[in-house]
């Protein structure tokens, strides 16, 4: 059977974030720049019997002209600041937050844990006072779904709705689903993006457990991706939501463009876990630049996973040596993590947002707290100071455990696309 080939482009007309360093665009970008960190000490959960006392911290979402007090009562932090990011991303495409029909736009988002402390809660709840003491919205308030259907509703996106658990590629997988469909007709427009705010006991238990969390007593120091003294992780939390568009779409009303998606690969590495392979991981990027129709020459940037683990940032680093070749040791790479920690499902979304600003602007962020270098992570990691640098390709990548693997290519909004 001969098989269809996408011919349409996808551009990415809005975009909206909720972290640490708060929800507006440009201070989140200004603090990119000049690799400020949001790693502090944690004042939400009681942290005395934990090894681990730091983190990426977002704060209450407040009301807004398009989010009510009430709507964001009912929902768990993770759904708020999802919707939110979402608001925001559909005010800055011109397609408006606030809508009096429904709208044919489609909703796909990614998160690694969910409603994870309203679950909490609700298990605290039936654990200790018994069934009849839950909350009356457990389920509707803590379904995995809750804020794809939220955005939705909230919204009045009438489009296709769904959610993608992808670990920490869930952002990222989403992202790319979101492009295939646009690539193939399906839909015109996606909200899409990622969300998560874990940061709660259960989960920082279970990352305690798994010895993967930095014991560095220095918030800001502690997250030093490809760095030798790196000792893990910081767990973080936050949001980020794009409109994507087909590129004639987009034109015809006049929506001023970000950015464009250029091609998409996802892979599985088929081996362990929580162990990652670098074998997936290359495949997935080459698969990405097959589908953006490049060649590794081409690539001037990548956005890294950089997590701040040892195993993690040597493969990675392997990895991209294997994909790009030659070429590796002349693209300039950057781990956003560094500053923002670790934000688990929403950290492709939230990165690709970064990376959409490289490629605007020409500044590539630093990977700070790169003090002593490894041998094993033998690439250029921008250390510590921005770069300003001319930027046409630019690869994102995000891996995960379960050994899920997504890369993204983006491609600079050149006078083609104006």
């Amino acid at each position: 059977m001969q098989r269809h080939s996408p011919s349409r482009r996808v551009v990415v007309t809005g975009m909206g974030v909720v972290t640490p360093h708060g929800s507006d665009l440009n201070d989140f970008w200004s603090a990119m720049q000049a690799g400020r960190s949001c790693i502090g000490t944690l004042t939400r959960v009681d942290t005395s019997d934990f090894p681990i006392h730091i983190g990426g911290q977002v704060d209450d979402v407040k009301p807004t002209p398009f989010l009510s007090e009430q709507t964001l009562h009912r929902n768990d932090l993770f759904t708020n600041i999802g919707l939110h990011a979402g608001g925001l991303a559909l005010e800055s495409s011109g397609l408006g937050a606030s809508a009096n029909e429904k709208r044919p736009i489609a909703v796909i988002v990614g998160t690694a844990f969910g409603a994870m402390q309203g679950l909490q809660d609700v298990f605290g709840a039936y654990f200790s006072r018994g069934w009849r003491k839950m909350h009356p919205l457990a389920v509707p308030r803590n379904m995995f779904n809750s804020l794809s259907s939220n955005l939705s509703i909230h919204y009045k996106l009438s489009g296709s709705q769904f959610t993608v658990a992808a670990a920490c590629a869930s952002g990222a997988v989403a992202i790319g689903e979101a492009f295939r469909r646009i690539q193939h007709g399906q839909d015109d427009v996606v909200l899409t993006g990622g969300a998560d705010a874990p940061i709660c006991g259960a989960v920082l238990g279970g990352w305690a457990n798994l010895r993967l969390l930095s014991r560095n007593p220095q918030p800001e120091r502690a997250c030093r991706p490809f760095d030798s003294a790196r000792d893990g992780l910081v767990i973080s939390e936050g949001a980020a939501m794009l409109v994507l568009e087909a590129y004639e779409h987009a034109r015809r009303r006049g929506a001023r463009l970000l950015g464009e998606i250029a091609g998409y690969g996802a892979t599985s590495d088929a081996t362990h876990l929580t162990a990652p392979d670098s074998q997936g991981q290359s495949d997935a990027i080459c698969q990405a630049l097959q589908s953006a129709g490049i060649s590794a020459d081409q690539v001037d940037h990548v956005n890294a996973h950089g997590t701040s683990t040892k195993l993690n940032d040597e493969t990675e680093s392997r990895a991209i040596h294997m994909a790009l070749g030659r070429r590796a040791a002349r693209v300039a790479v950057t781990a956003n993590k560094s500053m923002l920690g670790h934000t688990m499902g929403a950290s492709g979304a939230l990165e690709l947002v970064t990376t959409l600003l490289t490629l605007r602007d020409g500044v590539v962020p630093p990977t700070i707290n790169y003090e002593t270098p490894d041998p094993a992570c033998d690439l250029d990691y921008v250390p510590n100071e921005a770069r300003h640098q001319d930027i046409r390709y630019a690869l994102k990548n995000s891996f995960a455990f379960g050994g899920q693997n997504a890369v993204l290519v983006l491609r600079h909004p050149d006078e083609e696309l104006q």
